[in-house]
């Protein structure tokens, strides 16, 4: 059995935890964590400074909560080094250097990208997935796609593509801003969009219509045929210039107007990333398709994905989709990183 203590200062969230493996089972005995949402909300995204600052204050509280007798007891600090908010990764980086001179304990450094990757083996069995294995990262920002093959007992990691501009999270809170609503932004739009679902929804149950005509759409932005690469800067502005006309016609933003928006913006993005997910999969015959970081707690992607990897034309092909076992797993958190960490130190990556 081997213990990690995991140290995760990326961005806005000092967590802290402690992974065992007992050869084949990823095992989360303790994690704890301070979130620094709340301390950012008034500004609308995350402020480094102050996001560094928060960490330097909290994360000794956080250490104590997991008891210093526990971290005693670990066979290895793993810790992330890159990337993130230099400032923040510095006090992860500083804290877990200290541990591991004070305790005489290997320090593993850690790629937080990674972490999210392997975050699906969280609870899980490592043969419960099946690789090959294509996976979408998205955050705010970051969105990435990866091809990960396992030889002998090593995972191989293959960068496929990556966003070009602004990441999936980052529309999402921007274009929460632009309608009024809260950071961070993808929930506060889930549920926009998920009222105007019903909406839809009770139209035709009510037969009064088969489809509801929406007063929004917006363009699909899918790059090259072949490319894995994302672009959502303008989906981003596809959302300003609707509000921008809506304001010059005298157009009121009603409610229900915020919530089709959030709808269609919504299916937009969700829509680009589960058929850059299926176009990878085919293409590289994976046995596993995987959603980690934030999307995979986005209840509609998983939805998309779903039905469209269960086309009639897929339907005997032989695959799983796969996200993390908890959505707390899908957040920036240490016990990810203790995975990555374990692995690292078993010559697995």
């Amino acid at each position: 059995m081997i213990k990690t203590l995991a140290i995760e200062t990326s961005c806005d969230d000092t967590s802290i935890g402690i992974i065992s493996f007992d050869g084949d089972h990823f095992s989360v005995d303790q994690l704890l964590a301070y979130s620094q949402v709340p301390d950012h909300q008034k500004y609308g995204w995350v402020m480094p400074e102050i996001a560094s600052r928060l960490h330097s204050e909290k994360i000794l509280w956080v250490l104590h909560a997991v008891g210093w007798g526990e971290i005693e007891n670990v066979d290895t600090i793993s810790v992330t080094t890159h990337p993130g908010l230099p400032g923040s990764l510095v006090v992860g980086k500083a804290v877990g250097a200290t541990l591991a001179k004070r305790y005489n304990k290997p320090l593993y450094e850690v790629n937080h990208i990674y972490g999210h990757i392997f975050s699906l083996l969280l609870e899980r069995n490592k043969t419960d997935i099946e690789f090959p294995m294509v996976v979408l990262t998205a955050s705010g920002g970051h969105n990435d796609l990866y091809f990960i093959t396992e030889d002998q007992n090593k995972f191989h990691i293959e960068h496929l593509g990556k966003t070009l501009d602004d990441a999936a999270g980052e529309c999402f809170d921007k274009v929460s801003r632009m309608l009024g609503g809260p950071y961070p932004g993808w929930v506060w739009i889930g549920e926009m969009a998920q009222k105007h679902k019903t909406k839809l929804l009770e139209y035709v149950e009510c037969n009064k219509c088969d489809i509801l005509d929406n007063a929004v759409s917006f363009k699909r932005i899918f790059l090259a045929k072949e490319s894995f690469d994302f672009s959502f800067s303008w989906m981003k502005s596809q959302v300003s210039i609707l509000l921008k006309n809506f304001e010059q016609q005298n157009i009121a933003l009603t409610e229900d107007l915020i919530c089709e928006i959030a709808y269609e913006f919504q299916e937009s993005v969700v829509e680009v990333l589960a058929k850059k997910l299926a176009r990878a999969w085919l293409k590289y015959g994976a046995k596993t398709l995987g959603i980690s970081w934030w999307v995979s707690a986005n209840d509609r992607l998983w939805e998309y994905a779903n039905g469209l990897i269960k086309h009639k034309n897929y339907i005997n092909l032989n695959f799983s989709l796969v996200k993390p076992t908890k959505k707390i797993y899908s957040t920036d958190n240490a016990a990810m990183i203790g995975v990555v960490g374990i692995l690292q130190q078993e010559h697995m990556l």
